[in-house]
């Protein structure tokens, strides 16, 4: 399946999630978590660096699945913003 896909294309796709995931969030009124940190972060390695192609682009596609999850169950897993 991973062979589908290249570095850039993965990126992309978590990019895209991570942005409609935080818009959700907005929209919603709900906190962000650590998930949404990870998430960042794992965007602001090279797509060129020392790190192997194929372990970033799994890690790229997790992190995609993690965001749709957290979007789906928005409401379970994050804590609106009147409650915090």
């Amino acid at each position: 399946m991973l062979s589908l896909f290249d570095p850039k294309t993965t990126f992309l796709i978590l990019l895209s999630v991570q942005t409609l995931h935080l818009l959700h969030h907005r929209l919603v009124k709900r906190h962000i978590s650590f998930a949404e940190v990870a998430s960042s972060s794992l965007l602001c390695v090279p797509l060129s660096g020392p790190v192997p192609a194929p372990l970033l682009m799994t890690a790229h596609l997790a992190m995609a699945a993690v965001q749709i999850v957290g979007s789906v169950w928005i409401k379970r897993l994050s804590p609106d913003w009147q409650r915090a």
